[in-house]
Formats: structure tokens, sequence, C-alpha cells
């Protein structure tokens, strides 16, 4: 049965190229695709009626040996790669820690401007509405919106600004 399919490499080599396979990958997946069909598969699937190759059927295989590949390929890192991102991943979550910290100072801070002035804020920031269609939809106007978003963005620029000052030394020090 594996004599008879391999007598068609190329026409698998081609099929597993259309599937963006790496050209250096290209043998292994065949590979893997002959040892799947020697293990399991049934000749009554691999080949039709008339004797020819089920093309559909060695598709799939190649298809699922690729995706076996490739997630094989993942699985193993090099240990300097491993050192190097480790480094970066402890940059990276004191960043991640300074980052949300501020998030969670300015939302305490706007919270306590009171109902009506939190909720223009979270519905200004956090939204993608523009000043206008929030004022067409509150019934607020555009004018009013401005000053008080302007009004916010100053409280917290004054408030926060040493903390972002803070944030963005630590961003420098992330290597991308």
């Amino acid at each position: 049965m594996l004599a008879r399919l391999a007598a068609r490499q190329s026409e698998w080599e081609n099929m597993v190229r259309a599937l963006r396979c790496p050209s250096h990958l290209v043998g292994d997946v065949i590979q893997e695709a002959y040892l799947n069909i020697h293990k399991y598969g049934k000749e009554e699937k691999v080949f039709n009626k008339d004797g020819t190759v089920n093309k559909f059927y060695m598709f799939v295989t190649l298809r699922n040996a690729l995706r076996v590949e490739f997630n094989n390929k993942n699985k193993y890192v090099l240990y300097e790669t491993f050192y190097s991102e480790e480094q970066e991943s402890t940059s990276n979550d004191l960043y991640e820690k300074a980052f949300n910290d501020l998030l969670k100072d300015i939302q305490s801070e706007s919270d306590s401007w009171g109902s009506y002035n939190s909720k223009l804020f979270n519905l200004y920031f956090k939204t993608d509405f523009s000043m206008r269609k929030i004022a067409k939809g509150t019934g607020i106007g555009v004018t009013h919106i401005y000053n008080s978003i302007k009004r916010y963005r100053e409280t917290i620029l004054d408030k926060f600004e040493e903390d972002y000052t803070n944030l963005s030394k630590i961003e420098k020090t992330i290597k991308y």
C-alpha cells in the first residue's frame, strides 16, 4: 500500500507546498502522513474502488500531519531563546503591573467625582462614542461635554503625571 502511495511522492509534495508548508518540512510531513496511513489507514479508504489513490483522503491526511508538525515545532524552544524571553517577560510583567495599577488609580479617581461625572468620563473614554454621539444620546450639550472631558483630562494629567512618567521609563527598558 505505501509503495503505491510513494510512487506519487511528487504529487504529495506539491499538495503539501500548496498548504503553505515551509520547504524544509515537506518531507517530514509526508513521512508523518505515511506513518499515520500505515498505522491507521484502511486500504478501502486510501484507495478508490477502481484502485486509484483517494486524493481527498491524502489531502486530509497530509493537512493533519502538517498541523501536528507545526504544533510539535512550537513546543520546543532553544535554551537561549527561553532565557532571553524570561528576562523580557520580567520587564513586561513589571510594565503590565505598573500599567494596571495606573488604570486602577485613574478609575478610582474618576469614581470619586460623583455619579454624573464618573458616568460621562467612562462613556467617553471607555467607548468609541464621539462627543456628538454622546450629546445626541444623552441630551447634554456638546460644549458641556467638551468642557467636562477637557477638565477630566487636566485633572488626570495633574494627578498621575509622575506615575505616567515612571511607566514610560519602564517601557523604555523593554526589549522588543
